[in-house]
């Protein structure tokens, strides 16, 4: 004999219903409660598809005034007003003997090239990405090789942040792809990897702006290390910042290449970083205090005051770099 199927009672059915309907509707509710609630996300770096452009600086670190523009987009606007927006964006060209300044950019396919005999900075914009390389050429910006204390050439990217207070944020979101695309040493005989090297840290800028506070002003470097000439595997690095006259004097610490990613540029491959530094400052600034730097300074009077990423090319190297999908943001404690 077959199983009758059992039907339920309308009212049942009607009641099922509804009381779906209301847990939906609560759910919704919640959700949306959550999403109001949860904090606002932070950008530490903004512009990073450099639409606003790049304000050029010159070779001296005494004189750190923008000299040009570097518009490879054209004027920009905001989206809510139409006045050209400045540069967020500073490319300092410490040390270089070929100045950018007043270099026209020439467009090849969809990439805007602005290049001299000194050095390369490429834009490529897909979608929403811009992909920017920069390109040393050492064997045309040193007349021979390196000697001790000798200044050296750089191509940065810089920017002031915010400033957000370190301490109250729940964590520090960086992102970062990047790719080598060539290092080539041409030094020669005189090569010493005491002396002559190529290579790229992104590096922040830990300041004390705690104006009540006995240390205002007062800082360190930290750094991720991403390329360096001598080294596939970068070990963690703790000195004074030394080694030219301009030299800041001031604590730096390097944190491990594992620390943030596996791998190494040497491949010649995109290295993809995402990592939460806000653990590895608390410690780098712990480090600093305990080697008898920032003495007057506490963990809650820091911020990061500015970032830069690019080349130091302390040796007679030819070196190119890409770097995209740039991303450091936070979220502040509730």
């Amino acid at each position: 004999m077959g199983i009758k199927k059992q039907l339920k009672p309308r009212f049942l059915q009607h009641t099922f219903l509804t009381g779906a309907i209301c847990i939906h509707t609560l759910l919704a509710i919640s959700s949306a409660a959550r999403a109001q609630s949860k904090p606002a996300e932070i950008q530490i770096i903004s512009d990073t598809r450099f639409q606003y452009g790049i304000g050029l600086i010159g070779e001296s670190s005494a004189h750190p005034e923008i000299i040009d523009t570097l518009r490879p987009f054209g004027k920009q606007g905001s989206p809510t007003n139409k006045q050209i927006r400045p540069p967020i964006w500073k490319m300092p060209q410490w040390a270089s003997r070929y100045n950018l300044k007043n270099t026209p950019s020439v467009q090849h396919g969809d990439t805007i090239i602005y290049q001299n005999q000194g050095k390369k900075v490429s834009f490529l914009t897909q979608g929403k990405e811009t992909t920017i390389s920069l390109e040393v050429f050492g064997s045309k910006e040193y007349l021979k090789p390196r000697i001790a204390n000798e200044a050296w050439p750089h191509l940065l990217l810089e920017q002031r942040t915010n400033q957000m207070p370190i301490a109250k944020m729940k964590e520090l979101d960086f992102r970062i792809s990047a790719r080598l695309l060539y290092s080539i040493n041409k030094t020669g005989t005189a090569y010493d990897p005491g002396l002559h090297a190529a290579q790229v840290t992104f590096y922040l800028l830990i300041q004390n702006v705690n104006k009540a506070s006995a240390g205002y002003s007062d800082y360190f470097w930290f750094g991720l290390p991403l390329y360096d000439s001598r080294h596939p595997i970068l070990e963690e690095y703790a000195a004074q910042d030394l080694g030219k006259e301009d030299a800041t004097k001031k604590f730096i610490l390097n944190v491990a290449s594992k620390e943030i990613y596996s791998g190494t540029l040497h491949d010649k491959k995109w290295i993809n970083i995402h990592k939460d530094l806000y653990p590895l400052i608390k410690k780098a600034f712990q480090k600093a205090k305990d080697n008898g730097y920032l003495k007057t300074t506490t963990f809650e009077d820091i911020a990061i005051e500015s970032t830069n990423l690019g080349w130091e090319i302390p040796g007679t190297f030819d070196s190119g770099i890409q770097f995209k999908n740039l991303k450091l943001s936070t979220e502040m404690q509730e």
